[in-house]
């Protein structure tokens, strides 16, 4: 099978092709002993969770309160929004294999929004599409009306990129220590990107509405690398957290510059998988003058997720219908 996992946020788009077999879910956080165990072990075992996250995250459903901050360029806050939504994990009506992102926007800053009767002749459109990519097009603008431009979306659809077979060789691993978080044990691998991929692009973002690009000048490339840090459960080897950092180094400077970086938190559930709890994603304005003699680095746009304990959900989108359920509340 073969997977195109795209990540759309405010300064690069990263996409990741992996070819990753078929595996069966398995039962509520699997008891597996930690010891003995190696780094390339829990690389692998890892590495499967993914894939186990990705097939069960399907048609969850949770509240979402998403907050975007705005700095000035002396870090300063400048403005700021929050948006609460209904987030669905939506199947393709089209094609089965794909899921998207969707929100029902309800409040923004406080104040109600949509309501049921917009996210029913919303649905109604998107059955209407005559393609998977014009239906995600669909979900996406209608998700994210009230994101100033922004298209952050994709963050929850999969885990730990850095650990696909077809990106592990370009990727240094080290296992760190080992933690505990809500009295699990978890190891701690750190991960570097010590060459470029074909199944990794990162490029600037100039068309960006918001304004916000990364100008290197007639230098076009930035040289970027992700590198970054996991914590996988010791027994399950879920993962509990992720942090994770886009570095730019175009040739005109000496020193690294940080264009992007993400946190990712879980939390239990009752569907076998660790689920989203909090992201946190944090931009930055790269500007680049005179052959590398000035520079102009700062924090941007900050964009924070949040969610409820999931739910399941059921959609029946036949006939041009769509009925909504939750489940195993």
């Amino acid at each position: 099978m073969t997977r195109k996992i795209i990540y759309t946020a405010i300064l690069i788009a990263l996409t990741v092709v992996s070819n990753r077999a078929q595996t069966p879910s398995p039962q509520p956080f699997p008891q597996m002993s930690p010891t003995p165990v190696n780094l390339e072990t829990i690389l692998t075992e890892a590495e499967k969770q993914t894939i186990i996250y990705r097939e069960n995250f399907n048609s969850l459903l949770a509240d979402e309160t998403k907050t975007f901050e705005e700095f000035d360029k002396k870090g300063k806050p400048d403005d700021k929004r929050t948006v609460e939504s209904n987030f669905l994990v939506y199947q393709s009506a089209k094609d089965s294999g794909k899921i998207f992102e969707y929100r029902n926007v309800v409040r923004v800053d406080g104040k109600t929004v949509g309501g049921d009767k917009r996210a029913e002749d919303f649905f109604e459109k998107v059955l209407k599409s005559t393609t998977a990519d014009k239906e995600l097009d669909r979900v996406r603008t209608e998700s994210n009306r009230y994101d100033k431009g922004l298209d952050i979306s994709g963050y929850t659809l999969n885990q730990a990129v850095s650990l696909a077979p077809n990106l592990r060789s370009v990727f240094d691993f080290k296992l760190l220590v080992s933690e505990i978080i809500e009295g699990n044990e978890v190891f701690v691998v750190e991960y570097r990107q010590n060459a470029d991929s074909p199944d990794i692009a990162i490029g600037a973002g100039n068309e960006n509405k918001a304004k916000i690009n990364i100008e290197v000048g007639k230098d076009k490339n930035l040289n970027g690398r992700l590198r970054g840090k996991l914590w996988i459960d010791a027994r399950t080897f879920q993962l509990w957290r992720e942090e994770s950092e886009v570095i730019v180094q175009p040739n005109v400077i000496r020193n690294p510059l940080t264009a992007q970086t993400n946190t990712f938190e879980y939390q239990k559930s009752d569907f076998g998988i660790l689920v989203p709890k909090k992201i946190i994603v944090q931009s930055y304005f790269i500007k680049i003058k005179n052959k590398g003699e000035e520079v102009i680095h700062f924090p941007q746009i900050k964009a924070t997720f949040e969610y409820t304990k999931f739910t399941k959900s059921g959609v029946d989108v036949k006939s041009g219908e769509v009925n909504s359920s939750k489940e195993n509340q």
